[in-house]
């Protein structure tokens, strides 16, 4: 019986007819399975063959995954490439995730492009879910812990970095101005030399190169490459992938220059930044036994200080960058906020215990993380075991991306989400509400940022040293900045504008 079905079957291929039938059946079965979606999945759009809805995510992927709610509601999912993932789009189904299930969901899809970025998953960003993993976050923790609050940081911004700010906008004698690159410098500053003990001023070729990198960078990676979602991509020396190689390869030799000059001082036992944190916490564990120096190598020396001095820049500059756009368009708005940082602070120097006596400013800068998020979809989560969300089952691996762009803009949360109203942070008194569950744009549970505390107190100082020395206002006979989001990539960016800068004395508004 085996032998006459072997014969019929060989017959058949005989013919190269119908071995190109039979070829052709084959790749329909399989276009077919391509687009099937488990059992007990979430639903969604089944997309082409192979390679499923990559063509919706290509151009502006925020607004293709917000656009699919009104179909399949606020969880479905989505095949790209090979990859099938679930968006999660409301606070409810984030946090079941993120907070109730966080062991489960606590795992990180490494696509290729970050792959190259961090070195095989060698960083905190993107690191898999271990011991090892957990035992560099609490190193990162305690580095940064050094200078999220005290004095350290106050020095950083008001007495190191801000004065250069300040002088290169005064330099602008009241003429347009790009206020980004100006926040750029503001920005890198502190975060270097919180790392690396180094600040610039804004005709420094280092500076200067060191912008490119991270433009380049931003660019090169876009939406990510193809061969993060075919995988076979990755053996095909495209362009895109080259550049990405470049770009990245730039960026880390100039970090381990960084780091090599740290090391050759070593000797001189001063421990004045957070690499030479890092390079004593190194030292210490190789000196207690191979085993614990495996969790911090050189590599990990080097995303470390990649994690937290990239990402740190990134949403600090973007942050602000929204912040004068809107303070320009609701001059009402930044007149309340200097009248507050006029009464608190007064001519001298913003600190950190200023804080909780400018509940106008910290609604202010909330208010703005809301309304223009600038990691609208986070960074993607993957589930290290079989789980569940929303009443659906959650395969281990499953690629799993939080909307968080669709969360604050949920107007079961937020009574008219699009409109700017610092007030809805505070209570009838004016006084800070407590944190809105429905507020998360460092995300939650086990991978939320482990910058956050850094992030918030660094902005704040930034944010009240601008509006105590400065009045911003458009260009005259000039359109104020756009407030239209500019969805590059998986960051939230301002359109280019322009601005003039007023210096103003305590208790002086000009709005």
């Amino acid at each position: 019986m085996v032998s006459l079905t072997v014969g019929a079957i060989l017959s058949l291929l005989s013919s190269p007819t119908n071995v190109f039938l039979v070829v052709v059946l084959l790749v329909v079965i399989a276009a077919l399975w391509s687009m099937h979606i488990p059992s007990g999945f979430p639903p969604g759009p089944r997309g082409l063959p192979f390679i499923g809805s990559i063509g919706a995510l290509a151009k502006d992927p925020v607004c293709a995954i917000t656009d699919l709610t009104k179909k399949y509601g606020d969880i479905y999912s989505l095949k790209v490439g090979r990859e099938r993932m679930i968006i999660l789009n409301n606070i409810e189904l984030v946090r079941e995730a993120l907070v109730k299930k966080q062991n489960a969901f606590a795992g990180r899809p490494l696509a290729h492009s970050l792959d190259i970025a961090s070195e095989g998953g060698e960083d905190i960003a993107f690191g898999n879910f271990e011991q090892k993993w957990k035992a560099l976050r609490k190193i990162a923790h305690q580095a940064i812990r050094n200078y999220a609050s005290g004095h350290k940081l106050e020095n950083l911004v008001t007495k190191d970095a801000f004065p250069r700010l300040k002088k290169a906008i005064t330099d602008k004698n009241g003429e347009p101005f790009d206020p980004q690159p100006l926040l750029m410098l503001l920005t890198f500053n502190v975060m270097s030399t919180m790392c690396f003990g180094q600040n610039y001023e804004l005709d420094d070729p280092e500076f200067d190169e060191i912008l490119n990198y991270i433009k380049k960078t931003n660019e090169s990676f876009g939406n990510g490459l193809l061969a993060d979602f075919v995988p076979i991509f990755k053996y095909i020396p495209t362009s895109g992938l080259r550049l990405v190689k470049k770009c990245l390869n730039e960026w880390l030799t100039f970090i381990q220059s960084k780091i090599d000059e740290h090391k050759t001082r070593m000797h001189e036992g001063k421990v004045s930044d957070l690499v030479d944190d890092l390079l004593q916490i190194q030292a210490e564990a190789k000196a207690a036994g191979e085993d614990q120096a495996d969790t911090l190598t050189d590599v990990n020396v080097r995303q470390t200080v990649s994690d937290i001095f990239g990402a740190g820049i990134d949403t600090t500059i973007n942050t602000m960058n929204w912040c004068v756009a809107y303070m320009v368009n609701y001059p009402d708005v930044q007149t309340k906020v200097q009248e507050e940082i006029d009464d608190v602070i007064g001519q001298r120097l913003p600190l950190l215990t200023d804080k909780n006596k400018l509940p106008y400013c910290d609604a202010v800068i909330h208010e703005i993380m809301r309304i223009r998020t600038v990691a609208p979809v986070g960074v993607p989560h993957k589930t290290i075991e079989d789980t569940s969300v929303g009443g659906y089952n959650v395969p281990k691996g499953t690629q799993i991306w939080t909307n968080l762009w669709k969360v604050h803009m949920d107007e079961k949360y937020w009574k008219e989400p699009e409109q700017f109203r610092p007030e809805r942070f505070l209570d009838e008194d004016g006084k800070t509400l407590p944190k809105q569950d429905s507020f998360l744009p460092f995300s939650a549970g086990r991978r939320v940022c482990v910058g956050e505390v850094l992030a918030k107190n660094e902005m704040m100082l930034i944010f009240a040293c601008l509006f105590q020395q400065f009045t911003f206002l458009p260009p005259p006979g000039k359109e104020k900045p756009s407030l239209k989001p500019n969805f590059d990539g998986l960051a939230t960016r301002c359109n280019p504008y322009e601005v003039v800068a007023r210096e103003r004395i305590s208790g002086e508004s000009d709005a």
